[in-house]
């Protein structure tokens, strides 16, 4: 007979605190528009100021890709800037692959970080379980992208400023690699697709 306790199933996450913030902040402030709530919808996945975001997480990208088992491929990145009052209620990214937040403009004394939701409940009482990590301004999560989460409402008096976006999964890096002519899959094939010539010869 066991008392062994352990659990069936985990979720992995990430926690980094981007080096060299000062610096870093001030490039990625001059690039984004931040003329709207967020540009989600815009630029078909990829955005202008992308390649400033690709330097300043470049460390944390690559500590993640000796544990990934897929390219670590960002197919869309936005911003989402939360004036006093405004929240973005539970959503996911879908069933594949990971997403990440950059905290870029955030005070920790008056700011909310992101809440997450359990995908199962608490046996016991049937809880819906949710977790909220303590952040800090630089901080980069990086999380599944099916885990439901949400911002909470700015009830402070600054604006939040996160950049988000998404790491390809499985079944999108197949997708992609089926069109390509050369593999194994690589940045320029990458960027090529995503303008797309992804079938033009190379």
């Amino acid at each position: 007979m066991s008392n062994a306790r352990d659990y069936l199933f985990k979720i992995p996450f990430r926690q980094y605190s981007l080096q060299n913030w000062a610096a870093k902040k001030e490039a990625i402030m001059k690039v984004l528009p931040l003329d709207k709530y967020t540009d989600f919808y815009d630029n078909g996945g990829i955005p202008e100021y992308m390649p400033v975001i690709s330097d300043c997480i470049d460390d944390e990208m690559r500590d993640f890709s000796q544990t990934y088992p897929c390219p670590v491929m960002i197919t869309s990145i936005w911003y989402e800037l939360s004036k006093p009052g405004d929240y973005h209620g539970p959503h996911n990214h879908g069933a594949t692959g990971y997403s990440a937040i950059l905290y870029v403009d955030y005070d920790a004394g008056e700011h909310e970080a992101t809440k997450f939701h359990c995908p199962f409940l608490e046996a016991a009482t049937g809880e819906n379980l949710k977790y909220q990590p303590v952040v800090r301004e630089g901080d980069l999560l990086v999380f599944p992208s099916n885990i439901l989460h949400e911002a909470p409402i700015n009830t402070g008096k600054k604006n939040r400023l996160i950049v988000s976006f998404n790491i390809m999964g499985e079944d999108v890096a197949r997708s992609y690699q089926a069109g390509l002519k050369s593999a194994p899959l690589t940045r320029r094939d990458f960027d090529l697709y995503n303008s797309g010539f992804g079938n033009s010869d190379k």
